[in-house]
């Protein structure tokens, strides 16, 4: 188990990355930490502070996001994932880059999502089309864009669906060797809110 130092954002985003975030690193896979600002309403016995897994292997991030609902500037409120439902079953999966060096890694995300729930539902993939118009409009370059394609199908056959029909459960969602990490006490280091 080794902390690193986590840094977040888009890809092509010319804003520097967000980060320094806590994080702690076992092999090819990472848990980090940051908090959501005060706008966003939690789960019933849940804090703002959101755990992102990362697969850095496959390069793929993992949540089960800690809100319920987002209040906007003009009053109005947006519901999150699964917001009309008891509690939270649904994971938010991201295609993303790494990229690493001793103590730090930066990911960067590559538009293609999957909300995946643990309860029957089917998954729901998500910003193809965003991963097409970068592609088109130079934003990103193709060497990235085949890996990207690549690694997000070992992520789907390694952890939902291996087998070529359609199966009654996942293969490996969520991910066993997450277990680990999930495990670990909160905060995994100094809290840092997200801005705004």
């Amino acid at each position: 188990m080794k902390h690193v130092e986590v840094w977040r954002g888009a890809h092509g985003d010319p804003v520097p990355p967000f980060g320094p975030l806590p994080g702690v690193r076992i092999g090819d896979t990472l848990a980090y930490e940051f908090q959501l600002p005060d706008r966003f309403v939690p789960w019933p016995g849940r804090t703002l502070l959101e755990r992102v897994f990362v697969l850095l292997d496959l390069g793929v991030s993992m949540a089960r996001p800690c809100w319920r609902r987002m209040r906007t500037p003009d009053g109005g409120e947006i519901a999150g994932i699964d917001a009309d439902r008891g509690e939270p079953s649904t994971w938010y999966v991201d295609l993303i880059h790494v990229s690493s060096a001793e103590g730090s890694v930066v990911l960067r995300d590559l538009y293609v999502d999957v909300m995946v729930p643990t309860d029957g539902r089917h998954q729901r993939l998500l910003d193809l089309h965003e991963y097409a118009d970068a592609l088109d409009e130079g934003r990103l370059d193709v060497r990235t864009a085949i890996d990207g394609l690549r690694r997000w199908q070992r992520f789907l056959d390694r952890h939902l669906h291996a087998a070529r029909d359609p199966v009654d459960d996942w293969v490996d969602f969520p991910p066993q060797r997450l277990r680990a990490l999930a495990a670990l006490p909160s905060p995994l280091g100094p809290v840092i809110t997200v801005p705004g």
